[in-house]
């Protein structure tokens, strides 16, 4: 291969300061199933990688503003449907709450009613 010539070198010095680089931790598994992916689409995993990122941000924006989600700190993540997540931003906002607080005023008074419900029928109630 031949060796660049001091143009080329400044050249893409240049072109690659308009660029940050951004660390990704994963798996290799994860990584090589991103590369395959990638290579089968005919593109690079940089290439792939941002088409995704553009495309999530996409779906995001059209769905209307988005909450951080406290549960990427460790707890665990739930992801809805957007007509879901659309109907209870409504329903948070109609009742003056924030979305967190919310769905989980939501799931734990469903879980009661689940409860009660398989008391009445009879069933355990997990107590």
């Amino acid at each position: 291969m031949p060796q660049k010539t001091a143009a080329q070198k400044k050249a893409q010095k240049a072109y690659m300061e308009r660029f940050v680089r951004v660390e990704v931790r994963m798996t290799p598994d994860r990584r090589d199933s991103i590369q395959k992916h990638a290579q089968l689409t005919g593109e690079s995993v940089t290439v792939f990688i941002n088409r995704a990122i553009d495309s999530q941000m996409g779906r995001d924006a059209s769905s209307g503003p988005i909450e951080a989600p406290t549960a990427f700190l460790g707890a665990g993540a739930v992801f809805l449907p957007s007509d879901t997540l659309k109907a209870a931003r409504e329903a948070a906002e109609a009742s003056g709450e924030t979305l967190p607080v919310f769905v989980g005023r939501a799931v734990e008074t469903q879980a009661q009613r689940d409860k009660l419900s398989r008391k009445m029928k009879g069933g355990k109630t997990n107590e």
